[in-house]
């Protein structure tokens, strides 16, 4: 039986390492958090332990607000490495205050630099009753931020089987593709899928310790004084995980002592224990799903063939974005939800930008293009902030796209044509317009044939007759 296929509980991790944890059945696990907005319905975030969230009135925090009695950056939130949730006031104008749950009547001041340990059910008032983050033990169904778009390419619908597939078998997974493809996104979409009960837990191979004892306590944690410094606990990635999923990202990159000591992990006999752990105090090797990513095939990255052997699983190779370019719509309409919810930017793009992005080729795929989206978006409010100009409505077009791309094209040295050269641009005379030139701007604006119509620059039944027309 191999390390990830015996179990530990969360009480034998407590009693080693005396993390002041409970029973889940005593201490629900906080695994998403509602923002609560003036003006705005409520948010509802899956929080993940390797992310860091900033709330603000700041265009780069994680959720965006408008409320004045909120700083520019007033406060993060973070999971530690004893997977507690913690909040820490960054020194705001007008103040954080936290009520227990069940208590009402006891608000207490977050202030200083010292953190707070939160709780399921804890509320954080951001600078006024107005605004607030509530702590919650899961993400209502239907309630997550994301905008799921329905899948129209051949490639993602075969990507989203695979993924449900793999979700209801518990094999190790090697995730293959190139940056920006979506590798930790579609990790985290097999664990949610999976149901496990516990954490997922991001490891970047790539920024491991190569030292053995640095990286025994990355990896299995160590107890107090184990070495100069160890003032406290601390629950190594591996027993983090236990009955939940451990994603090995950029597996490729994992230096030669962490292989040897990978190995040594997944095969061994589960003698293996926290660094300055007693002898005698040695627990059972923690259960969890173990998914891995890699951009280079596994034979060319160096890795030991033994540990290829035990990682490879069920293997996945996930599409490019120039493969699945039917999907570029809906993508884009996904990302511009996202923003009008988390960022508070109110944007649309014209069915010509569509078109300019739907054609262009994406070498960082779906991560370059919501980078250009977003980005676009964010240059076009801040030019109007700038100005003195409303910035409720924003509409993006081929040239607030081109004017990006081009800047974007320079920094990085790329000396490609403008891609207005190759797109075929929509006539704007109604007579020129064609049923499928008309239906891929309803497509654009979600069905909406009102805002379709207006972008086009025609009647609404106008575009009602154009549809109308047989094909």
């Amino acid at each position: 039986m191999t390390a990830i296929e015996v179990t530990m509980t969360s009480r034998s991790i407590t009693r080693l390492v005396k993390v002041p944890t409970k029973e889940p059945s005593e201490a629900p696990r906080i695994r998403a958090v509602r923002v609560e907005r003036k003006g705005q319905p409520p948010l509802v975030l899956p929080l993940y332990a390797d992310v860091e969230y900033v709330f603000g009135r700041s265009s780069d925090s994680s959720v965006v607000f408008t409320d004045d009695a909120v700083s520019r950056q007033h406060g993060r939130l973070w999971c530690d490495s004893n997977l507690r949730w913690l909040f820490r006031d960054l020194s705001s104008s007008n103040g954080t205050y936290r009520n227990p749950k069940g208590q009402p009547d006891a608000r207490l001041e977050v202030k200083g630099s010292t953190p707070v340990v939160l709780a399921v059910g804890d509320e954080l008032l951001l600078g006024t009753e107005r605004t607030r983050l509530v702590l919650l033990e899961s993400a209502p169904a239907g309630a997550a931020h994301e905008s799921r778009s329905t899948v129209r390419s051949a490639a993602a619908k075969a990507l989203e089987t695979r993924v449900a597939e793999l979700a209801h078998h518990t094999l190790p997974v090697v995730l293959f593709g190139p940056s920006g493809t979506g590798k930790t996104f579609t990790a985290r979409r097999i664990h949610e899928l999976s149901g496990r009960e516990g954490p997922f837990i991001l490891v970047n191979c790539g920024r491991l310790p190569r030292e053995h004892a640095a990286l025994q306590s990355e990896l299995l944690g160590h107890v107090k004084g184990a070495y100069t410094g160890a003032l406290t606990d601390r629950v190594g990635k591996l027993f983090a995980a236990a009955d939940g999923t451990l994603f090995l990202d950029e597996v490729e990159s994992l230096p030669r002592e962490a292989q040897d000591f990978l190995i040594d992990v997944l095969e061994g006999p589960g003698a293996f224990a926290p660094l300055g752990a007693a002898p005698d105090a040695r627990p059972a090797p923690p259960r969890f799903r173990l998914i891995s990513a890699s951009k280079t095939p596994l034979r060319q990255s160096g890795l030991r063939r033994d540990l290829v052997e035990r990682l490879l699983g069920d293997p996945l190779t996930l599409p490019t974005l120039d493969e699945r370019r039917e999907d570029v719509p809906s993508l884009v309409q996904q990302f511009l939800a996202e923003l009008r919810q988390e960022r508070t930017v109110d944007a649309e793009v014209t069915p010509e930008a569509l078109a300019l992005l739907q054609t262009r080729s994406w070498p960082g795929n779906v991560r370059e293009l919501r980078r250009v989206v977003e980005v676009t978006a964010h240059r076009l409010a801040a030019a109007r902030q700038a100005r003195g100009l409303d910035t409720e409505r924003l509409v993006i077009g081929v040239d607030a796209l081109n004017e990006h791309l081009e800047a974007q094209s320079q920094v990085l040295g790329d000396h490609a044509p403008a891609a207005t050269s190759v797109l075929p641009v929509l006539r704007r005379r109604p007579a020129d317009l064609t049923r499928q030139e008309v239906q891929a701007a309803v497509d654009a604006h979600g069905g909406n044939k009102t805002h379709a119509a207006k972008a086009l620059g025609i009647a609404l039944n106008t575009l009602k007759a154009k549809l109308a027309l047989e094909t």
